[in-house]
């Protein structure tokens, strides 16, 4: 019984991954590139695809053998506009504010469980900056946004994640995972920001603070660009507008309750 509530919480999770795999440059995908995307068999994949195509989340595009959301999602979508409440409405001229004055992309990133999804940006102006849609997960532990957030979550939730993460490392082949310290976490929790260099793409410096509203973490603040163009007295310039949006965000936000 219990191997098979675990095989049904994989083929969930499987599922979830298909969807999570679209986004705005990848909007139309081949089985072959799901079922890459899931690390799952192709067999299995077209499985996945038969639940959501039954679901109406998912429809055959006209290239033979490609897939594609339908526009059931976007009921999902303004469900979770909604659910943000005046968060976006109010981080959004920040944001703006910040990748003009920066030069650079800033994100408004939230956490959904165990990681960290971008639910707004400002690109940069430059032909070479970061990409990073909304909507795109990334790990908690990984770059500054997400490590704020990491930073803000319950104890026992995040003492589970890094437990989890040290078993990972300690069960690797491959080269080591970054995993930071509790001591690098609580230090983060206290000083409300942090900076990542090259942790999630390389050559990407990023630096983030966190929003609060009545004092409880909501989301987190960040820039991200490129290391040619941001030398230590630029990346000193950017830690301070984004640790001021932060704050900004965060009275805007506390006004309206």
């Amino acid at each position: 019984m219990a191997a098979e509530r675990r095989s049904g919480a994989e083929s969930s999770r499987k599922v979830l991954g298909l969807l999570l795999a679209f986004d705005e440059r990848r909007h139309t995908l081949t089985a072959s590139q799901l079922a890459e995307a899931i690390d799952a068999p192709l067999s299995s994949t077209y499985r996945y695809l038969s639940v959501l195509r039954d679901s109406g989340l998912l429809e055959e595009a006209e290239a033979s053998g490609s897939y594609r959301l339908t526009s059931r999602v976007i009921g999902m979508a303004r469900a979770a506009r909604v659910a943000l409440g005046g968060l976006e409405r109010l981080a959004r001229p920040v944001l703006e504010r910040i990748a003009a004055e920066s030069g650079e992309t800033a994100l408004l990133v939230r956490r959904v469980g165990t990681v960290a999804v971008c639910v707004d940006r400002a690109e940069s102006p430059h032909p070479v900056r970061l990409q990073f849609d909304p909507g795109q997960p990334m790990p908690l532990h990984l770059g500054s946004a997400a490590r704020v957030l990491l930073s803000g979550m319950p104890a026992g939730e995040r003492d589970a994640y890094l437990a989890r993460l040290a078993g990972e490392e300690a069960g690797a082949g491959g080269p080591e995972l970054r995993v930071p310290g509790a001591q690098e976490i609580a230090s983060v929790a206290q000083t409300g920001w942090t900076q990542s260099f090259e942790e999630v793409d390389e050559g990407i410096w990023g630096a983030a603070a966190a929003v609060r509203e009545q004092g409880r973490l909501v989301a987190s603040l960040g820039v991200a660009g490129p290391l040619f163009r941001l030398g230590e007295q630029e990346r000193e310039r950017v830690i301070g507008l984004v640790r001021r949006g932060a704050v900004e965000i965060g009275v805007e936000l506390d006004r309206l309750r």
